[in-house]
């Protein structure tokens, strides 16, 4: 879409007299900072909330920034469930968006089509055509030679097939942006162009409103949805947003025969590119692995439908690719060269959500070139969010809250954006790694760690062993999507731990001191568990949301009558830093962020109260040192926090041990564990053990939507105390959700599960695989699954589990695979 497009439309609509040039409120009940398609949209679901009080901002004009130069594709499957759940209604939404407003968003149903020129990508393929049955999707699997009766113009030379998906489409996507925003405008939201928001102002911990060129505006909420420029608004409140900008680029032709606005849009993944009809001609677009990240210094303060101008030399490869499988483009003129920026996250999934620093400050950016795709659904979702002050859906994968705050580096960011832009062509590999900016955050024990064998994978920059490879064995990850090179050593790692003693390196823990006076009244405030306990004990709790959803989980060790030390998992060490500052705030409690201070060595296994015990002369016995209990030991020359806990499943230790002396505990146990078959493990041989033993991973098998009760974990709410979210669970507990989290087993040992399959029963889905591994205790591949509650019993119920296309027989199961009775963690 042009400018002057643009201003032919926004002639025609009845919020454009008073856009640019009207007052500007002095305060709403929600200010939107950004028109593009995402602010456009969540000012739309909002004023169809009933919250009409909205002013939406925007610097320049509607669709100016960023959403008027793509490329239009959207899209009902992505790879995973809740992300096709968003995806799937934007697509319903285009289709009668023109009706609704009276602007015509182009809608074409073309449907798409999805190339694959090597076996990985057709298993890849089938995996979607997989979610797309979940969720009653149409979509077809195609031979080679069936591709041209779809697309007569492609070349199938090399092709081993593809995915045919009717319910895809185009939009323009400058005019979806303003029919959106024409939407909200028609039902009482306030729009203003022109307006540049310059930085955001608190009351305390709460948003207080907008600072603009134009004046102030004051708002209970505020939602910063403007696209790369999100990072430097947010960050002016200390709120970190890691975004960042790159190039994309997409050229068009001028109009070649067989080329129609109904043809169906090609993602020639393995050759980094896209088409679509655009003008009679064809739209190419790249999404090349060596993209060309843009700082914010580096483009205009005034940019609005700006460009950077054509660079064949980039595009030569792209270019290549796309004419060997579209051979009418050798000769095709390109009328059209578009490189624009567009921004993108770390992890190449959006940011969503309220930001932990400041309350009622939302977000909702980074949408790595696909915002036209997921900003419908997204904007219905955040809307939905502010009304019930938590989500209605599983937004694990894309809560802002989810990345720590060093992630919103600037050199950081440059660096892995070069990557991030790729990856969304890129072979999604299970347990795929980033290959940039890697390194930066190591645990004490890494050369340690790196000389015994060690993978590292990285998560919120943490380093961490994924596996160790033996000495003749690059420690490097083999992708497929079946066995990968690190199964058979995780799987000794495994056996390890559960028959002798295995070392983890869980220093990435996020580990958060809690003291002062009222440090217990706190945490009675935001856990669910009852953590007025003895001085030296463990109490495992969760942490709800208002609608009584699990946001968080961990575990919290009593030091003394005014000292608690908080475990949660790596990737909420943000979250539940700023969950517990947020609700101390006017108590007599102090919040410390200790998890780089400590170490965590966990010892497993029935041998580990034996190794141990040649460290230390602290009683061990059970008497001496009961499970789920902690205490401050001496570790051969070492000061030692040590937490008898397991996640694993078997008798253990967790020692928290000060960063200047883990090494030195390090060497001794490693030296001392010759005698009793010490194996180094990591983080996949976790996996396994504790799926086997069935604890939960929130953010995996559960996550904001769910409740307690459903996920099997009532056991850790205490509904006689006051605590955030506890009247939501007690109507939970009263009135049993529709869901229940339960183990599943395959019959067949061979096959692996990954993640997100279909479970069905009686030829219906019923439910979904939330996380997997091999249970090499069992010999099969076993997960935790969400399934309807009519289809579990006590006694193992028969199931199917819908693998890429192949049905496998399964049994479902309540209750733990391996020791149910927990007598191996209490021996």
């Amino acid at each position: 879409m042009t400018e002057r497009m643009l201003d032919d439309i926004l002639t025609a609509t009845s919020f454009a007299p008073d856009a640019a040039d009207g007052p500007l409120p002095d305060r709403a009940q929600v200010v939107v900072v950004g028109g593009g398609i995402a602010g456009s949209s969540i000012a739309y679901h909002l004023t169809g909330l009933g919250i009409t009080d909205v002013v939406l901002l925007e610097r320049a004009r509607i669709a100016s920034g960023t959403s008027w130069h793509a490329a239009g594709l959207v899209a009902r499957v992505r790879g995973s469930h809740p992300m096709t759940e968003l995806a799937n209604y934007g697509v319903d939404l285009y289709r009668g968006l023109a009706e609704e407003t009276g602007v015509d968003v182009h809608f074409r149903p073309t449907g798409s089509l999805t190339l694959a020129e090597n076996g990985g990508r057709m298993t890849e393929l089938r995996y979607a055509a997989a979610i797309a049955r979940h969720h009653g999707t149409e979509a077809r699997l195609l031979e080679p030679d069936e591709v041209p009766e779809i697309w007569p113009l492609i070349s199938t030379d090399g092709l081993v097939g593809a995915l045919l998906q009717p319910g895809d489409g185009t939009v323009n996507p400058g005019y979806a942006a303003l029919a959106l925003a024409k939407g909200a405008h028609d039902r009482g939201a306030t729009i203003r162009e022109g307006v540049r928001v310059e930085a955001l102002f608190l009351d305390g911990r709460a948003i207080k409103g907008v600072r603009s060129d134009r004046g102030d505006v004051e708002a209970e909420t505020v939602v910063v949805a403007c696209g790369l420029w999100t990072r430097d608004i947010a960050a002016t409140v200390g709120v970190p947003v890691p975004l960042y900008a790159a190039e994309h680029v997409h050229v068009s032709t001028e109009p070649i025969e067989g080329a129609h606005d109904l043809l169906p849009l090609v993602r020639g993944l393995d050759g980094s590119f896209y088409a679509r009809h655009h003008a009679g001609g064809l739209m190419i677009g790249a999404f090349e692995p060596n993209g060309r990240p843009r700082s914010i210094a580096s483009i205009p303060e005034d940019w609005a439908f700006g460009e950077f101008g054509p660079d064949w030399e980039h595009f030569a490869q792209t270019r290549a690719t796309a004419t060997r499988r579209i051979p009418v483009l050798e000769d095709a003129a390109f009328t059209r060269f578009l490189r624009a920026p567009e921004s993108f996250t770390p992890d190449v999934n959006f940011c969503l959500g309220e930001t932990a620093e400041v309350r009622n400050l939302f977000v909702a950016a980074g949408f790595n070139s696909q915002g036209i795709i997921y900003s419908p659904g997204a904007g219905r979702a955040l809307a939905e969010w502010i009304r019930e002050g938590a989500p209605t859906f599983d937004a694990s994968e894309v809560d802002l809250r989810r990345f720590a705050t060093s992630q919103a580096n600037e050199r950081y960011l440059h660096e892995r954006t070069k990557e991030a832009l790729g990856r969304l062509y890129a072979m999604h590999w299970p347990n795929l790694q980033a290959s940039t900016a890697r390194g930066i955050r190591r645990s004490p024990l890494y050369d340690r760690l790196a000389t015994a064998g060690a993978c590292f994978g990285e998560l919120t920059q943490w380093e961490r062993p994924m596996w160790f490879a033996p000495s003749s064995v690059r420690p490097e990850y083999e992708y497929s999507f079946g066995r990968q090179n690190w199964f058979p050593y995780a799987a000794e790692e495994h056996r390890a731990t559960r028959e002798a003693v295995a070392l983890f390196d869980l220093s990435s823990f996020a580990k958060i001191e809690v003291t002062g006076a009222e440090a217990v009244r706190l945490l009675q405030r935001v856990c669910t568990n009852d953590l007025d306990v003895g001085v030296g004990r463990l109490v495992y709790t969760l942490f709800l949301n208002l609608r009584g959803g699990i946001e968080n989980d961990g575990t919290v060790a009593r030091l003394a009558a005014d000292r608690f030390l908080v475990i949660t998992p790596t990737a909420t060490q943000h979250r539940t830093l700023e969950w517990l500052r947020a609700e101390a705030d006017g108590m007599a409690a102090s919040i410390d962020d200790v998890t780089s201070a400590l170490a965590t060595i966990a010892l497993m296994g029935p041998g580990s109260r034996s190794l141990l015990g040649r460290l230390t002369g602290a009683d061990l016995s059970n008497e001496g040192f009961p499970f789920f209990s902690a205490q401050e030991i001496q570790v051969t020359s070492a000061p030692v926090l040590a937490i008898r806990a397991s996640f694993v499943g078997e008798l253990g230790w967790e020692l928290y041990v000060p960063s200047e002396f883990a090494v030195h505990v390090y060497d001794e146990i490693v030296e001392a564990g010759m005698g009793f078959g010490l194996r180094h493990a990591g983080y996949h041989a976790l996996d396994s053990l504790r799926i086997e033993k069935g604890f939960v991973h929130v953010g995996h098998d559960v996550g904001p939507t769910d409740d307690p009760f459903s996920a099997g974990l009532g056991h850790v709410v205490k509904l006689g105390k006051d605590f955030v979210g506890a009247e939501a669970a007690r109507r939970a507990k009263a009135t049993p959700g529709s869901h229940r989290l339960v183990s599943l087993t395959l019959e067949d040992p061979e096959p692996v599960l990954l993640h997100g399959e279909s479970v069905i029963a009686d030829g219906k889905v019923v439910g979904t695989v939330m996380s997997a591994a091999y249970a090499h205790t069992i010999g099969a591949a076993v997960g935790l699954a969400m399934v309807e509650a009519s289809v579990v019993s006590d006694q193992e119920a028969p199931v199917q589990v819908d693998i890429a296309g192949e049905m496998v027989k399964a049994k479902l199961s309540v209750g733990p695979l391996h020791d149910p009775s927990g007598a191996r963690m209490r021996a």
